[in-house]
């Protein structure tokens, strides 16, 4: 049976990395071999069981580090602290069953398992599990279907070799005769796991054993200090952090300095659709690649009456809401735990934001979805911030779909209908997030095929990694046709009506290698430099109207800034909050969760204490927004 289960896990490798004899052969001879050693009937005396029972946590850790990166990326401290974690848990399970032949089996599962699950979250979104995700588990099955989950021949030996462990762990023999014995056992484990935990948080403990504490690369910081040190020293970041100096006197007094300029306001408001498109990024961001046409060739012939440029964003392949989280709120990440989600963990009530500001406007409010409502806690955190009316995957049922989503050309008829369907004079606000160039490329699809082309490598030799590329790039020139028919559309109405569409973030890394790899790009540049990393973090926007407005070309711009933006370019008035960004943005044009540049165009990770002192009372007011709410300034904010 265990040969059958590991020969069927190898022969599935060819799916992920192709037919490669020798690796398939070798992994046919282990699993063969952990078959035959299975119904060996042979026991490991007392005195070798208590070695192997101390060599098996040991050999768990390498394996779990194999996944990704090599063990011996750590320092021999770091091994050591992760190794204290392993002969803990292991220590937990021969007490809790009785006796080192359960325990040892047991041993290596959570580590095989999570392990397993972190290597698909990496080629997902490119970057490792956190504490937190376990509040995006809904949200992440609700979309797993366009997903491939496809081994290599790495991960195949992985599983090889945990197997294996359990196999030699099975013909152990320490028992726990006395139940007293064992109680105290499971108890002092119990402790010194909690005392773990509780430790590996501090600061003190991750000095003494040479920890990197540096968030601005995630898999950076997992192969540094291995994944389950990393993973549980995380678990500092569950909670938003007070900035240095907070209080609600300081908060006021950074509000006295606001300086509010004088703008003109329109009285003629505009209507103003907002779409934060799915994956929509320009990957020539990185280089001029070879390809068969220009996947987005409308937006890039946009000029008259738009502003556009590059935005920055905190993400990249995933966690869409956090994007939006900075767009609606004017909030940062910068200041929100590392790879957290506020819409998951910290608004639980109702927060000011654009939506709630333009209702006290005197604007209709719709926040549009078209997929399920309980992802990433829409249905809940979309009236919190203030939508009067939301619409979800149920409200398309009309809907055309590519690879089962909603197409962009269906979503954004959506917008139309809103527009239609309201009263005269009534001027709508609608923010809609789509869902047509969501990750999960790689399967074959019958009404999706790879049109738009990648040029720099023959036919014969694509894969499909680049064949995914393709089909993304496909998708990204549907959504510009889209657009184009949208726009179009608007312009021949008399209504003035503002359109914002930007990206919500780049796709994985797993769909940019290839054109990377064609430019001579390797990760070691990629993370060179601050500035190099940010290229994985820009994506493209554009403010159009359908009336006189000047135009204007960004350079750069974070996500949190935008709204303060399209207030000023629509003729609105801003909150004071608004304010207050607009002069930040002065300084520092991009805030995000990994960087941040200054005026000069400078970036810097957020080790540059220096340069990030003029950040602290921006995470002041944050800080009195989201956490602080009972102190929460009144009006300041937009509430």
């Amino acid at each position: 049976m265990t040969a059958a289960v590991l020969c069927i896990i190898s022969i599935s490798a060819v799916w992920g990395d192709g037919l490669q004899g020798g690796k398939l052969a070798l992994a046919f001879f282990l699993s063969i071999f952990a078959g035959l050693l299975t119904v060996l009937d042979v026991k490991i005396g007392k005195k070798a069981s208590g070695a192997v029972f101390l060599l098996l946590p040991f050999a768990a850790l390498c394996c779990m580090e194999f996944y990704t990166h090599v063990p011996w990326d750590l320092t021999p401290a770091l091994l050591l602290l992760n190794y204290f974690f392993y002969i803990i848990m292991y220590g937990i399970w021969t007490a809790l069953l009785g006796s080192s032949r359960f325990g040892c089996v047991a041993g290596p599962v959570i580590p095989m398992i999570a392990g397993l699950a972190n290597y698909f979250v990496v080629s997902f979104r490119s970057s490792p599990i956190v504490p937190w995700d376990i509040f995006s588990i809904g949200t992440a099955t609700s979309i797993t279907d366009n997903y491939s989950f496809t081994l290599n021949f790495r991960v195949v030996f992985v599983l090889i070799g945990f197997a294996y462990l359990m196999i030699l762990g099975e013909k152990t023999s320490l028992t726990f005769k006395k139940l007293r014995v064992r109680i105290g056992v499971l108890g002092l484990s119990v402790l010194l796991m909690a005392g773990y935990v509780n430790a590996i948080q501090v600061e003190t403990v991750e000095d003494a054993f040479g920890m990197d504490d540096i968030l601005f690369t995630p898999n950076v910081l997992y192969r540094n200090n291995g994944w389950t040190a990393a993973f549980l020293a995380n678990l500092r970041y569950l909670n938003v952090e007070k900035p240095t100096g907070y209080s609600v006197e300081k908060a006021e007094e950074i509000r006295e300095s606001v300086v509010h300029k004088e703008e003109e306001v329109t009285e003629d408001k505009p209507n103003i659709l907002v779409i934060m498109n799915e994956a929509f990024s320009d990957l020539s961001t990185y280089g001029d690649f070879g390809i068969s046409e220009d996947a987005m060739p409308f937006f890039h012939s946009l000029k008259e009456n738009t502003v556009k440029g590059n935005l920055y964003v905190s993400v990249k392949g995933g966690n869409t809401a956090n994007t939006e989280f900075e767009f609606l709120t004017g909030n940062s990440m910068a200041f929100m735990p590392a790879g957290s989600v506020p819409y998951q963990q910290f608004i639980k009530s109702e927060m000011p934001s654009l939506a709630t500001h333009l209702k006290q406007l005197g604007y209709r409010t719709a926040g549009i979805h078209p997929y399920y409502a309980t992802g990433w806690n829409r249905n809940q955190v979309y009236p919190d911030l203030g939508f009067e009316e939301v619409y979800f995957k149920d409200d398309f049922p009309w809907a055309t779909t590519l690879r089962g989503y909603v197409d962009d050309a269906s979503a954004f008829r959506k917008l139309i209908d809103l527009y239609e369907e309201k009263e005269e004079g009534e001027k709508l606000f609608a923010f809609e997030v789509t869902m047509q160039n969501h990750g999960g490329y790689s399967k074959e699809y019958e009404d999706l095929f790879p049109e738009v082309l990648l040029t720099d490598m023959p036919e014969g030799d694509k894969g499909t990694q680049i064949h995914a590329t393709e089909k993304y790039l496909t998708l990204i020139k549907k959504t510009d046709d889209a657009f184009k028919d949208l726009l179009a559309y608007f312009e021949e109405q008399e209504e003035k009506t503002i359109i914002l569409m930007f990206g919500d973030h780049q796709p994985s890394d797993y769909i940019c290698n290839p054109i990377l790899h064609t430019l001579g790009i390797d990760e070691n540049a990629r993370n060179s430099s601050p500035e190099e990393f940010s290229k994985g973090y820009v994506v493209p926007f554009a403010l159009w109207a359908n009336y006189d407005i000047e135009e204007e070309e960004i350079n750069a711009i974070s996500a949190n800034y935008l709204s303060s933006l399209l207030m000023e370019k629509a003729g609105l008035p801003k909150t004071e909050y608004q304010e207050y960004l607009t002069g930040l943005y002065e300084k520092y044009p991009v805030v995000t969760a990994n960087f941040f540049a200054e005026a000069d165009g400078t970036f810097y990770d957020y080790g540059a204490e220096e340069e990030k002192k003029g950040l602290i009372p921006y995470s002041i007011l944050q800080y009195n927004s989201i956490v602080d709410k009972k102190n929460r300034m009144d009006g300041f904010f937009g509430n």
